[in-house]
């Protein structure tokens, strides 16, 4: 049913999402609590017109304001194909007013005027609450919301009059204003849950941003692809997720976002599938903008015993007189496994180098193909990670034979390359955070064709 869903609406956009987000039961309601707090401030905050009327007798109720408001139980319903709608039941209201009222008597022909005045409380419980949410996207890819449909309703209302001399006998005939002011609180809720909730949705629209800066002058679109749907007791949202270098924001034809498999099932409040479109891209910026490749030095280079052999005259050479440089010919290609993250690539070795008999530079250039496996992880809110194994094949060493340098890159490559790409990935980037939510407890599945991110989360603090 999901993944059916997914592809009647999301397929009408022409374009498959690089990123994708279930939202699941937990995660709406933990929206819905934040959604109804804004709510409950609002109808705390509610001023309440005057009520007045002459049956049965001439009346004014005045300075009628809300005391408190306790939400109850906060739920959440769906309906297709994209409205979430948070729910109170009940919930409880207090509520104050200034009472007056006032009666002319004819008693044997004499008019005799009687006015009095004192101090209302109303407690209502058994209210229910529901405020209808749609959501949708703008052109651009920023995501929208509509309040639709609002229903309020009051199990209860008890009234106590105070402060007058005849309490006791007010007491006895308020309970006839009591649906007049039932019926002015439920009018008025709905308005001031509409006010509050669209205030706070545009603020959230205004602080979305559709692209957010990665490292090493790289980007991430996050526009969204097609309007989030509802399925069931949960959303489902489906993100470009293109990387791009700043200063080059259009990548080849080549790179398109391919069909992704259903998300995994989760107890977290979210599941975010990440396709490889996602890394692909992020390695062609890094390609463009020179970041794959790296020079290293004499003192890093560690055992070189093969080298020495080919340039007989290396163990004179002084610190710094010889350079290894690598940088990528093409930008690599990934691949998800269960296994780890695969990623494939071609590079060029330099190795110069100059020798203190003649003080000629000595230049030996080297083709080879890397196969990387690689795990991610999660820590302190950054996305980190460090290669597992990296096998390397030359592939043209010009005159020298191939299989002297595979003996020489077995021995460089754990002890200088390795840990080089290992101290980049392992310092990661902080994930942006979305609408003032950070991740909280997120943990990584690895598997075919997508790497799932499935987290809880909280407000972010600042």
């Amino acid at each position: 049913m999901f993944a059916l869903v997914l592809a009647s609406l999301c397929d009408q956009s022409g374009v498959n999402p690089g990123v994708k987000a279930r939202v699941t039961s937990g995660g709406l309601k933990f929206l819905s609590q934040i959604a109804l707090g804004f709510a409950e401030d609002a109808v705390e905050d509610l001023g309440l017109p005057t009520l007045s009327g002459t049956s049965p007798v001439e009346y004014k109720i005045s300075n009628l304001k809300i005391n408190s408001f306790s939400l109850g139980r906060i739920g959440f319903n769906t309906a297709a194909p994209n409205v979430i709608t948070p729910v109170i039941d009940d919930g409880k209201v207090s509520a104050s007013a200034r009472f007056e009222a006032s009666k002319t008597i004819e008693v044997f022909g004499f008019s005799f005027p009687i006015a009095i005045s004192g101090n209302i409380r109303a407690s209502a419980s058994g209210l229910d609450l529901s405020q209808e949410i749609s959501l949708g996207m703008k052109a651009d890819g920023k995501p929208t919301f509509s309040l639709q449909n609002c229903d309020s309703s009051i199990g209860d209302l008890d009234l106590k009059v105070s402060g007058t001399t005849l309490d006791a006998a007010f007491n006895l005939i308020i309970g006839l204003f009591k649906s007049t002011i039932t019926d002015l609180l439920q009018k008025e809720i709905c308005p001031a849950v509409k006010k509050a909730l669209s205030k706070q949705g545009e603020k959230v629209t205004e602080k979305f941003k559709l692209v957010y800066p990665l490292i090493k002058q790289t980007n991430i679109d996050l526009g969204l692809v097609c309007d989030p749907e509802a399925t069931g007791t949960e959303f489902l949202v489906s993100l470009k997720g293109k990387c791009f270098a700043s200063s080059m924001p259009n990548l080849p034809r080549r790179y398109v976002a391919l069909p992704m498999p259903p998300i995994s099932a989760t107890s977290k409040m979210a599941c975010i599938s990440v396709s490889p479109y996602v890394l692909n891209t992020l390695l062609y910026a890094f390609s463009e903008l020179g970041h794959l490749g790296r020079t290293f030095d004499f003192d890093e280079l560690g055992a070189l015993g093969i080298l020495t052999i080919l340039l007989p005259n290396l163990q004179a050479v002084q610190d710094n007189r010889v350079q290894i440089v690598v940088s990528a010919t093409s930008a690599p290609s990934v691949d998800f496994t269960a296994s780890g993250i695969g990623i494939e690539g071609s590079f060029e070795v330099v190795v110069n180098a100059v020798l203190p008999d003649d003080s000629k530079q000595h230049v030996i250039t080297i083709m080879a193909n890397v196969d990387i496996l690689a795990k991610a992880r999660i820590e302190n809110g950054n996305f980190a990670g460090n290669i597992g194994s990296l096998d390397v094949t030359v592939t043209d060493a010009g005159e020298l034979p191939a299989e002297l340098f595979n003996q020489l890159f077995q021995a460089f490559i754990p002890q200088a390359i390795l840990p080089a790409i290992n101290g980049i990935t392992e310092a990661g980037f902080e994930i942006p955070s979305l609408f003032d939510f950070c991740f909280s407890g997120a943990s990584i599945i690895h598997k075919k064709d997508a790497l799932e991110v499935c987290t809880d989360f909280k407000v972010c603090q600042d």
